[in-house]
C-alpha cells in the first residue's frame, strides 16, 4: 500500500500543465528525499504518461458548469518505503478501450530486453500514429520502470469511459 502522497492534481491537463506538474514534482522530490535516480526516472514516466493524457484523452470542459469532476483528468504520485507509483485518470471514448488495453497487454508480454529491441525497431521504421506519435510511450514507461503497466476502465456514460493508468517502480 502506498502511504505518502507526493503529488496530486485533478483538472485540465495541457502541455503548460505538464510543465507546472514537473516543477511541482521537483520540489516534492526534495521534500520527500527521493534519490536523483528515482526522481529522474519518474520525470521520464510523468512526461510520457501525461503526454498520453493530453494527446489521447477525450477532452471535456473541466471544473465548469457542464461537466462533473469525474471527467477531469488527474495525476497522483505516491510512495511507500521501497516503491513509487504514478496513477493517471482521464476520460476516453468507449471505442478506444480495446486499443488501449491491447497496446498495454502487448507491452506487458515483453521482457525488458525485448522492449529495448522493440523500441529500436519502432524508432527506426519512420511510422507515426494518426496523433503524430510513434507509439513509444508505453514502451518507454515499461523500460524505465522495469514494471508491468496496469490499466482499468470504468463506464462514465454511454459514450465515455474513465481510463486509469498505473505504474510503479522500486526506489
Amino acid at each position: 500500500m502506498f502511504s505518502k502522497s507526493i503529488l496530486s492534481y485533478q483538472g485540465p491537463i495541457s502541455f503548460s500543465t505538464i510543465d507546472w506538474l514537473l516543477s511541482e514534482f521537483k520540489l516534492a522530490a526534495e521534500v520527500h528525499d527521493l534519490s536523483f535516480r528515482t526522481y529522474k526516472k519518474m520525470i521520464s514516466v510523468m512526461i510520457e504518461a501525461l503526454e498520453n493524457v493530453t494527446k489521447y484523452s477525450d477532452q471535456f470542459q473541466c471544473n465548469g458548469n457542464t461537466t462533473a469532476t469525474d471527467f477531469c483528468p488527474s495525476c497522483q504520485i505516491s510512495r511507500n518505503v521501497s516503491n513509487i507509483e504514478l496513477i493517471t485518470r482521464n476520460p476516453v471514448k468507449k471505442e478506444e478501450v480495446a486499443s488501449l488495453r491491447s497496446r498495454i497487454d502487448d507491452v506487458n508480454k515483453h521482457s525488458r530486453e525485448e522492449l529495448k529491441e522493440l523500441y529500436k525497431s519502432i524508432i527506426t521504421n519512420g511510422e507515426f500514429t494518426p496523433k503524430g506519435g510513434a507509439g513509444l510511450g508505453f514502451i518507454e514507461i515499461a523500460k524505465t520502470t522495469g514494471s508491468k503497466l496496469e490499466c482499468a476502465f470504468e463506464k462514465l456514460s454511454k459514450d465515455h469511459t474513465l481510463y486509469t493508468f498505473r505504474v510503479s517502480m522500486s526506489m
